[in-house]
């Protein structure tokens, strides 16, 4: 399923966070988020998901106004991997994962061998197959994170939205994450912190400041070192394989003694 935006705005205690932002996922296509802290992208993808409200601006998600799908059509068809994972009851990793099926099911329907194989082939992917009878509880937050994960490809859903899914994730399991999602071959809207992780894995990127879109395209074109600058204040160099248009990012130490302005 695709995904367009159309001049979103977000406010948030009468301050606007978002501002005129649109945007647009293809069915298949990764395109990821970049921006400081403070710019507005956990914002817009919380709009997406239906967490909070636009104060302006459409959202279509597979051609339907969002606003006008039930809740019930619309997490059924995207799965939400966030930053937080904070859960107050003692499920183990079996449980949390099997709630990935609860969109699919009617009021009190119960678990069945096929939810269960569902689940279990998603805790294999992401390597949690030996902690499936752990209490979650107990788990670090990289393992939550990929037991999260796991929950939502249970969820076998259309498109998936990542609010910078690779928080507390060693590098294998950032790569690993990252990897298994571009895999599934739905549409993806991530938002990434990593830059090179977003160089690497995104069709397209977007670049948000201050809540508003001031670049978009493809990795090589948008990642340039006047913009880095620009956006995160801060220099670096940026290679471009000019075969396979690939790009890495390495930064130059920042001077302390300029302080953090």
């Amino acid at each position: 399923m695709d995904l367009k935006l159309e001049h979103i705005s977000v406010a948030l205690d009468h301050q606007k966070i978002v501002k005129d932002v649109s945007l647009g996922v293809a069915t298949g296509q990764f395109v990821g988020m970049i921006g400081p802290n403070g710019s507005g992208k956990s914002t817009l993808l919380k709009t997406v998901y239906r967490v909070l409200k636009p104060s302006g601006g459409k959202i279509f998600f597979g051609g339907e106004n969002i606003q006008s799908m039930r809740i019930g059509a619309s997490a059924k068809n995207m799965g939400v991997v966030g930053q937080f994972n904070n859960v107050n009851f003692d499920f183990t990793v079996m449980e949390m994962v099997l709630m990935g099926r609860t969109p699919h099911k009617k009021m009190l329907s119960t678990d069945n061998e096929q939810d269960r194989l569902i689940a279990l082939a998603a805790i294999a992917k992401v390597g949690m197959t030996e902690s499936i009878n752990r209490s979650f509880l107990t788990l670090s937050g990289g393992e939550k994170q990929r037991v999260i994960l796991a929950r939502t490809l249970t969820q076998q859903p259309k498109f998936l939205i990542l609010d910078e899914p690779t928080n507390h994730l060693d590098i294998k399991y950032q790569l690993q994450l990252l990897g298994t999602v571009k895999s599934l071959g739905i549409g993806i809207l991530a938002a990434l912190h990593d830059l090179n992780l977003a160089a690497m894995y995104c069709d397209k990127l977007y670049v948000l400041k201050d809540g508003k879109i001031v670049a978009a395209g493809m990795p090589v074109d948008v990642l340039t070192e006047d913009l880095i600058r620009d956006v995160y204040n801060i220099d670096c160099h940026v290679d471009v394989d000019l075969r396979t248009k690939c790009v890495s990012i390495v930064y130059r130490p920042l001077d302390l003694a300029m302080g953090y302005n």
